[in-house]
């Protein structure tokens, strides 16, 4: 049963990539930021690749000659048109496209020139993907192995001064920017193109021994190590270069990686790795995969790696932690640049969060703050659009709108279209499910204007039809004024929708969620006091054959994706808000969290089961605690934790 519930776990969740959101600046698809005028490309904007990289630059040099039209060139006291930070490959395709455009330039190096290229340990191969991409611009990249591109780079911008200077911030006033450097030599400019790449800090394991002297960063020579036993740590393309140039030089290497199979390296890479590891190199160097391990110590000639089977003592002459920089977070927040997915620097874990309060001070205050308003004001939404909702039952006793509509729908006949719209309008509810579907409708045409591809195309259009259709009009209009002109049969009516002296509209027409929001997405349908047969057919037909059969033919998100209204809300208004959620293994783990919520309604049916055929027993009263019962005068019951807080707001 064990190993049965953790391939279904693997196959629901577990299964996924857990890597996080790097706290990379924000820019949209012209590489611009929040502070108008500056713009980021290169490694920080996203695209590693050099001829990506390379194109980024020449494309921003291209918009911001555009942008200046006849004022490019114009001599201003101590400015220039555009301020170039960073001499790396981005950086040197916008000054040579700046010379060409006719704009006035000056490019700030903090370092040396085509840094991250030089290195590169000896003799490693470049790969200059997409091979049909030409880049814009007129830098070029076609060199095989460092040191050829080296002199390739150099040899197209020996024209090009730089400024050796580091940039602390950047500030803007007047219409102008400034970039204020280490030396007090600031710069003024009118834009500014940030290339400077990921010199940041390097990452670091957080194990005893990292700062031993044989742990290193960067490696330079594979070579030198040859016949020594290397420990190499990560599991991106840096990681596995290095174990492929160390093997190939002739040492005996392990590489150590946290996860189960390799998703990022390049698949040359992934390939050689595997080649090297089944037949070894050559040179008489030996490659061992350890995956799923983690380092938990450094000593001065082994490690310790914690692995599935138990923690196993590697020797260890040399160690390269190849886990990458992080972004100099520390310049784009004095710039006032926004970052994606910036909490600041939150505790490691729980026990660091709770050993004291010093950890607060490096939080991001202000996204804390926005997250919990926004997070009170959906509670007051709820509190609002719910009939059980402490500010539904103030607003209604005071007469505030929407309440006030029933006086007008009152005045009109019941079955008009216009008497339906008023009553349905003068319920909080129809807000909530209008602003829902306005929302899906907006950013999907938005997000369709955004992609530009087919399958988003009709997706969107799809979950957009959907919720409009059944989710609002169905329930909110169409099915009342049929109903109330007669033109259903009264016995579909009371099958379907119940009289009820609480209703909108005098029947339950809100039941008809559950034709698109199936059990137990939808639990009201089926939990009821009294069997609702036709619903219980529904829903069965829903969870246990149509569900699972698009499943089995289109995949895991074809319900999710393609239908529900959570999915709708997700694939539209979340697909440019994706980065701000929490991401990792944890949280793909914590995701696990929906099988027990489905367990509870599992376990609710059969209390509720219970309570049919044993009216007023224990059953039926343990039902109703849990689906809506209060504990210390607060819901804490299924039907808010789960319906409200969970999939409404959360």
């Amino acid at each position: 049963m064990t190993t049965l519930l953790a391939r279904y776990a693997h196959w629901l969740h577990l299964d996924y990539p857990g890597g996080k959101v790097e706290r990379l600046p924000r820019v949209d698809e012209r590489f611009r930021t929040n502070v108008e005028g500056v713009y980021v490309v290169g490694d920080l904007a996203g695209v590693p690749l050099l001829k990506f990289s390379m194109d980024g630059g020449a494309r921003v040099a291209q918009q911001i000659g555009d942008d200046l039209g006849a004022e490019r060139g114009r001599k201003e006291e101590g400015a220039v048109d555009v301020a170039i930070l960073g001499a790396g490959a981005a950086g040197m395709a916008a000054a040579k496209e700046c010379r060409k455009q006719g704009l006035s330039f000056e490019v700030l190096e903090a370092s040396r020139r085509f840094a991250t290229v030089k290195d590169f340990q000896k003799e490693k191969p470049i790969y200059t993907y997409p091979d049909e991409m030409t880049p814009a611009g007129d830098l070029r990249a076609t060199a095989p192995v460092k040191e050829a591109l080296v002199d390739e780079l150099e040899a197209q911008t020996t024209e090009i001064q730089t400024r050796d200077a580091e940039a602390e911030k950047i500030e803007r006033s007047d219409g102008r920017l400034t970039v204020v450097t280490g030396k007090g030599e600031n710069l003024e400019a009118r834009r500014v193109i940030v290339a400077i790449g990921r010199s940041g800090n390097y990452r670091h394991l957080g194990t005893p021994g990292e700062d031993r002297g044989h742990v290193h960063h960067r490696l330079h020579d594979p070579a030198d190590h040859a016949g020594e036993r290397v420990l190499v740590i990560g599991g991106g393309d840096s990681a596995a270069e290095a174990a492929i140039a160390l093997t190939e030089a002739g040492a005996q290497v392990r590489l150590s990686y946290r996860r189960a199979r390799f998703t990022r390296p390049k698949p040359e890479n992934t390939d050689r790795l595997r080649e090297l590891a089944e037949a070894g190199a050559p040179s008489g160097g030996t490659l061992q995969l350890v995956m799923e391990s983690e380092v938990e110590e450094i000593r001065e000639s082994e490690a310790d790696l914690s692995t599935p089977g138990g923690e196993q003592t590697v020797e260890a002459d040399v160690v390269y932690a190849m886990i990458g920089r992080e972004a100099p977070l520390d310049f784009f927040r004095r710039s006032g640049i926004a970052l994606r997915n910036d909490w600041g620097d939150t505790p490691d874990s729980l026990g660091e969060a709770l050993s004291g309060l010093s950890w607060m001070k490096n939080v991001n205050g202000r996204r804390l703050a926005a997250f919990a308003a926004f997070f009170l004001f959906m509670c007051a939404v709820f509190s609002w659009k719910n009939s059980s909702g402490l500010l539904y039952r103030w607003a209604q006793a005071a007469g505030t709108f929407p309440f006030t509509l029933s006086e007008w729908a009152a005045s009109l006949p019941d079955a008009s279209l216009a008497g339906v719209v008023l009553t349905s309008a003068a319920a909080p509810s129809f807000y909530y499910t209008l602003a829902y579907s306005a929302i899906v409708v907006i950013f999907g045409w938005r997000r369709v204007k955004r992609r530009k591809t087919e399958y988003v195309a009709w997706q969107t259009a799809t979950l957009a039809a959907i919720q409009v259709v059944p989710l609002f009009l169905l329930p909110e209009i169409i099915l009342p004024y049929l109903g109330g002109n007669g033109l259903l049969p009264t016995g579909l009516l009371d099958a379907l929708f119940p009289t009820s002296e609480y209703a909108t509209h005098g029947r339950e027409y809100w039941r008809a969620y559950g034709f698109i929001l199936a059990w137990p997405l939808n639990v009201y349908n089926v939990f009821t006091s009294d069997p609702l047969w036709w619903w219980l057919g529904i829903c069965f037909v829903q969870t246990f054959v149509l569900i699972p059969g698009m499943i089995y033919y289109w995949g895991k998100g074809a319900y999710c994706g393609w239908i529900c209204s959570c999915g709708a809300l997700a694939e539209t208004l979340g697909d440019t808000h994706r980065d701000k959620m929490p991401h990792g293994e944890k949280w793909n783990k914590l995701n696990l969290a929906g099988q027990v919520i489905l367990g509870l309604a599992f376990v609710l049916l059969f209390f509720r089961i219970g309570g049919w055929i044993w009216p007023n027993s224990l059953l039926a009263g343990i039902f109703n605690a849990g689906v809506y019962g209060q504990l210390l005068g607060f819901q804490i019951n299924y039907s808010w934790m789960v319906d409200v807080v969970l999939a409404g707001m959360i």
